[in-house]
């Protein structure tokens, strides 16, 4: 047989088993078979081309550089496509799967910025009335007693964050605009 023939056949029955290392489970057996089978079609390849023609020889080195990364990517990438890849590998969840309680913590974050009052005593934690509604709350370290006034400030897991704090006064509809009879600087004379 041709030296030249037998060195492309053992590159393809090399690939062949390296494919067949990422399919079947070996313990690295089919690895060192693919390392051997490679290196016998290397020596092949010199024994067929080095002398007479360097630039096949070269090229079916550089081949085999190439096509070892490649055979390992096209299998690699065909693997989770087959019935046993998606048997073998596992689908990684998605990030809201991983976070707990996401509806909570969407439905809590419009919550953000309003007002409430405190049920128990917060040390740092009790219940706070927000909109008809009991919430687990934590305050920022304090002590807020009963029946105090707090405001929503931060969402914590399915807790809020609560400081003490009075809603603002509503806005007259009648005003015009203009600067109000009280203000809480001096002006300027002019």
């Amino acid at each position: 047989m041709d030296y030249g023939l037998l060195a492309v056949v053992l590159l393809f029955a090399g690939l062949g088993i390296l494919v067949l290392e990422v399919f079947v489970p070996s313990g690295g057996v089919l690895a060192i078979i693919t390392t051997i089978t490679l290196c016998l079609a290397l020596a092949c390849a010199y024994a067929a081309w080095a002398q007479r023609y360097p630039a096949i020889w070269w090229g079916f080195c550089g081949l085999v550089v190439l096509l070892i990364p490649s055979t390992l990517i096209g299998a690699f990438y065909v693997l989770p496509r087959t019935p046993m890849g998606r048997r073998a590998l596992l689908v990684a969840p998605d990030a809201d799967d991983l976070q707990p309680y996401t509806e909570e913590a969407a439905r809590l974050a419009k919550l953000v910025g309003v007002f409430g009052r405190t049920m128990t005593l917060m040390n740092p934690g009790g219940m706070v009335l927000v909109a008809g509604e009991r919430l687990h709350a934590v305050s920022e370290g304090q002590m807020i007693e009963s029946g105090t006034s707090v405001e929503i400030v931060e969402i914590r897991g399915n807790r809020v964050l609560v400081r003490p704090g009075e809603p603002p006064p509503p806005i007259d509809d009648e005003d015009d605009g203009s600067p109000s009879e009280t203000l809480d600087f001096d002006m300027p004379a002019e």
